[in-house]
């Protein structure tokens, strides 16, 4: 009667062990479940996150693209609009030339068409220029002489002695004097005058 009892007791033992051993399978496996179920979600997660800041970088970068489609349409239609502006002052200008370059030679055709009036036996005009020229060299060569006389140490008669001629600024010197000191006073004192660009000294020292 005993050893059914116990037989019984050991069935039912092991019976508890096993459903508490599936129970612990079980809870195991819904733990597992769970982490793996969270892992994911997070994973989701993560995807639908780098996936709207990829969409949001992209936006960006079309943004910024057509930003920069229309600066560049904007720049190539201003500069279709300044060609033809830059054009047009250019045949502006051709065209005054043109103009300026018909006129002249409608000027210069008159010009040439007007009869030359004859000839008459009169006598040649005097030369203004060449009168004033003459008188201008002449109030140069005066001035030269009379600074010349007065750069002259003692007042000496050497500076009589010496001839001054000028002709369109050049002072030619002539005459003999005591030394190469005097001659090369003279020089200086004729190149100081105002109006005189280069003196010819053509002065000879006195042999002693």
């Amino acid at each position: 009667m005993k050893i059914p009892l116990i037989l019984a007791t050991a069935a039912l033992m092991a019976v508890g062990c096993n459903q508490q051993k599936q129970a612990a399978n079980d809870q195991s496996r819904d733990r597992k479940d769970s982490i793996q179920k969270s892992a994911r979600e997070a994973k989701a997660e993560i995807e639908k996150e780098a996936r709207a800041k990829k969409e949001m970088l992209d936006a960006e970068v079309k943004s910024a693209q057509a930003k920069l489609d229309a600066e560049k349409a904007r720049a190539k239609a201003a500069s279709v609009d300044a060609q033809p502006k830059v054009d047009a002052a250019a045949q502006s200008i051709r065209e005054a030339a043109g103009t300026v370059g018909e006129k002249t030679q409608v000027e210069t055709g008159t010009a040439k068409s007007q009869p030359t009036p004859a000839a008459t036996a009169t006598p040649p005009p005097a030369k203004p220029a060449e009168t004033a020229a003459t008188e201008s060299d002449q109030q140069l060569a005066d001035q030269v002489r009379t600074a010349v006389q007065g750069g002259v140490a003692e007042a000496t008669d050497a500076s009589k002695d010496v001839q001054v001629s000028a002709a369109g600024g050049v002072v030619t010197l002539k005459g003999t004097v005591k030394n190469e000191e005097e001659k090369s006073r003279i020089d200086s004192a004729a190149k100081a005058v105002p109006g005189v660009t280069k003196v010819e000294n053509q002065l000879e020292v006195k042999s002693q």
